[in-house]
């Protein structure tokens, strides 16, 4: 069981922080995700309203993974705030022992839990600067433990461009049966130039604890006044697309979103509401 748990640990450390929170995640979220949604990517992309503006997102992952994320977000005064929460289901896990054996099928379960508190404030007319603290926790078999971390986000923005770049999930190291492991932390950076009917947008991480390099291309594309489509190349390890759909009504947003990551491994999909109240 102890070599289970270290392999557990070896592939998670909360990786689950690195998979899509919601449809944006597909795309090149680090660049345009916006609202209340971009509480999960970038925090100097985070807008707030006089209302409140709440994202509900359903997430289905390869084999049974599954994540279900709410976020919320409003403007107080001159800075933009928003909460979030995640929680990451690994789906049941099955141990098989080392055969020939006598012992029996394990079954157990693993799920990851974030909290995230952001704000974002006006620097310059179009300069932003955002920052998100972070309460994690994860949970494998009868192990579990909890760390904070935090990401930092700056953006410019200028019609018809914009540019940002930051950090994220840098923080405390997380342990597991006395294995510890560092959180997922990602360097960033990104932009979009917006056409006249299309907007080009693009992501480049550096993953701090493998040292390798992941990168995006997306293209937004919007049909008649309510719908708009967005198309996306990512590469991890290899290259996979991605594309989603919105569906805008009055104070309504409906979003839908799939990528085949790993290829191997089935989609992706991801369903999301967000409305105004």
């Amino acid at each position: 069981m102890n070599l289970l748990i270290f392999i557990l640990i070896s592939s998670s450390g909360v990786n689950s922080l690195l998979l899509p929170a919601s449809p944006a995640g597909v795309s090149t979220s680090f660049s345009i995700s916006k609202d209340a949604e971009a509480v999960f990517y970038n925090p100097a992309n985070l807008n707030g309203y006089e209302d409140y503006n709440l994202y509900c997102s359903y997430n289905r992952f390869y084999l049974s993974m599954q994540s279900v994320s709410l976020a919320l977000s409003k403007k107080i005064k001159s800075v933009d705030f928003g909460l979030a929460f995640i929680n990451f289901d690994y789906g049941d896990i099955e141990w098989h022992p080392n055969y020939p054996s006598e012992d029996s099928l394990v079954y157990y379960t693993a799920n990851d839990f974030s909290m995230i508190l952001s704000s974002k404030i006006a620097v310059s007319e179009n300069g932003n600067v955002g920052i998100s603290i972070k309460y994690i926790s994860e949970s494998i078999y009868i192990y579990s433990d909890h760390a904070l971390a935090f990401d930092i986000g700056f953006s410019y923005f200028k019609t018809p461009y914009g540019v940002t770049f930051g950090a994220s999930n840098c923080g405390t190291k997380i342990s597991l049966n006395n294995e510890e492991v560092n959180l997922p932390a990602r360097l960033s950076m990104g932009g979009f130039y917006d056409l006249k009917k299309l907007s080009v947008s693009t992501d480049v991480h550096y993953l701090v604890n493998n040292g390798i390099f992941e990168f995006g291309v997306g293209i937004r594309v919007p049909v008649y006044s309510m719908m708009v489509f967005d198309l996306a190349a990512q590469y991890r390890e290899s290259f996979y697309p991605g594309f989603g759909v919105t569906l805008k009504t009055g104070g309504l947003a409906f979003r839908y979103a799939g990528s085949l990551y790993p290829k191997n491994l089935g989609m992706i999909s991801t369903f999301g509401i967000g409305f105004e109240f």
